[in-house]
């Protein structure tokens, strides 16, 4: 595990990450794995740690303080990555399937450091990318563990999600399980404004290839299909590696704007056509 990602010190928390886990849940545990950005290639500095630990049942009240405990000292020991976790604890039976009801899990918000249950990562993208791209830090290969994603399946729940949160951004509807930031004036962040134009843009190349990519490939792809766009999908691509130091800064004006138009832009895409 000690050369998984091109950063030391986040091979360093993955480490006492399985370490901790393995010592928190024993015969329970099934296995650990990285999704997110580091399983689908291009991640850097800027990018959250997505991770799946895929239990044998839920966990007991005395798994959840142990894991709770673990988290809080991966947060606190070490600097930057301890402080980027993000990960589910998902039990197998659970994970193996679409489960329809998106059952809560229990899971750590990015830089969360207590255990709250969250539907968050119970998503045909989450088992998509771990399934076909996911890194096993302990366990056997996540292909065992997940069943085929159906194309179609997935492309249906993206295009909800890019209608539910493309409406709320643009104050069309709300959208208050994602909180403050999903609203017309929570976009106005330097932060969230560039990562939205990154997000659609790989919604719309989930829509095209029934496949989940990276935010950089998405970006590749959109600079051939809709190639108006490339100036601010360029610039959103720009400030992903630093995107942490951006939560207490106003989005550029001309960028938010534009950030308005190209989400009505993603709304109106034949690819985001609803089924007739």
């Amino acid at each position: 595990m000690t050369d998984l990602t091109p950063f030391v010190a986040l091979n360093d928390v993955l480490t006492r990450l399985v370490e901790g886990t393995r010592e928190a849940l024993r015969p329970d545990l099934m296995g650990v794995y990285l999704s997110g950005s580091f399983a689908l290639g291009d991640a850097d500095a800027g990018s959250d740690v997505d991770f799946l630990v895929v239990t044998r049942a839920f966990l007991t009240e005395p798994q959840q303080a142990a894991v709770q405990a673990l988290q809080r000292t991966l947060y606190d020991e070490f600097a930057h990555w301890g402080k980027h976790l993000e990960g589910s604890y998902f039990p197998a039976d659970l994970l193996r399937r679409p489960d329809p009801a998106r059952t809560p899990i229990p899971y750590f918000n990015h830089g969360g450091r207590d255990l709250e249950f969250s539907d968050h990562d119970n998503t045909l993208v989450v088992r998509w990318v771990t399934r076909e791209h996911g890194l096993a830090l302990a366990g056997p290969p996540p292909r065992e563990l997940i069943d085929p994603v159906d194309p179609n399946d997935l492309r249906a729940e993206v295009r909800t999600l890019l209608h539910r949160w493309g409406r709320a951004l643009l104050g069309e509807s709300e959208e208050s399980s994602r909180g403050w930031a999903w609203t017309p004036d929570g976009l106005n962040n330097d932060w969230l404004q560039p990562l939205v134009v990154l997000l659609m843009t790989r919604m719309l190349q989930t829509l095209n290839t029934g496949q989940v990519h990276s935010k950089k490939a998405a970006v590749a792809w959109a600079e051939r299909h809709a190639p108006e766009w490339a100036p601010l999908l360029g610039r959103a691509w720009a400030k992903h590696a630093d995107q942490f130091t951006r939560y207490q800064r106003p989005a550029d004006p001309n960028d938010l704007a534009l950030t308005r138009d190209f989400i009505r832009f993603a709304l109106g895409h034949p690819l985001a056509a609803t089924a007739s």
